[in-house]
């Protein structure tokens, strides 16, 4: 009897693993024909809304914009995301490849950050705030241009965790103190253009939308480094 037993038990166990290790294969089975979902970035745009143009720029009025004409927004308590405005986009030219630091890398407020390459030349930006890092948007890797076309949305470069956030954004320009500083960038702009080249300015002396590119490298270069307040690569 105890044989008999001993028989059945054992035959149990064995029936039983042989279900559970078809269950293993057919999940794993399963797993592997099921795609990985596409990675999104985690940082909730701003509903798209008419723009809002100031001296002929688009100038979304809730963020806060650093002189060397990049921005930040609130996206969190201590974190928010950063890209480059409109005019920057203008000046740099399409973005055919960004240069990003890492998740995990510190950057400083005013200094050195990002590079945008576009036709040959490369142009730097300065981050606005202080702080770590913690995106850098992934949409970007594919598509650079998004950078530059859609600065204020898609476009967005990364998120940074800003340990003082109040006092970061002081520093920067919101409001109408920042709406007559992008009108008197327009002006500065309009008469260093009619020195250099009066080509690339429109009818009624407007600037034109891809007047970086009638500019020979000398100019672009004196232009990109009085305005973003940062060096060019020297060839």
């Amino acid at each position: 009897m105890a044989a008999l037993l001993a028989i059945f038990t054992f035959g149990f166990f064995v029936t039983l693993e042989v279900v559970l290790s078809h269950r293993r294969a057919a999940a794993q089975r399963a797993t592997a024909t099921v795609p990985a979902p596409a990675r999104t970035p985690s940082v909730p745009m701003p509903e798209a809304v008419e723009p809002v143009w100031v001296a002929g720029y688009q100038f979304p009025e809730d963020l806060h914009y650093h002189l060397g004409h990049t921005w930040a927004r609130a996206v969190g308590p201590d974190t928010v995301a950063v890209g480059m405005d409109d005019f920057a986009s203008r000046l740099t030219g399409p973005a055919q490849r960004l240069e990003v630091p890492d998740a995990g890398s510190w950057v400083q407020q005013g200094s050195d950050t990002f590079r945008v390459d576009s036709d040959g030349r490369s142009a730097h930006l300065v981050s606005p705030v202080d702080g770590e890092v913690v995106e850098v948007n992934p949409e970007l890797k594919s598509d650079p241009t998004l950078s530059t076309k859609d600065p204020y949305r898609r476009g967005w470069i990364c998120t940074v965790r800003v340990p003082g956030i109040a006092a970061n954004l002081r520093n920067l320009l919101s409001g109408r103190m920042a709406r007559r500083w992008i009108e008197e960038t327009r002006d500065q702009l309009e008469l260093r253009l009619m020195a250099l080249s009066g080509s690339v300015l429109q009818d009624g002396g407007e600037p034109a939308r891809d007047f970086a590119r009638h500019l020979d490298t000398k100019d672009w270069n004196v232009l990109v480094e009085g305005f973003l307040l940062t060096k060019v690569d020297q060839d």
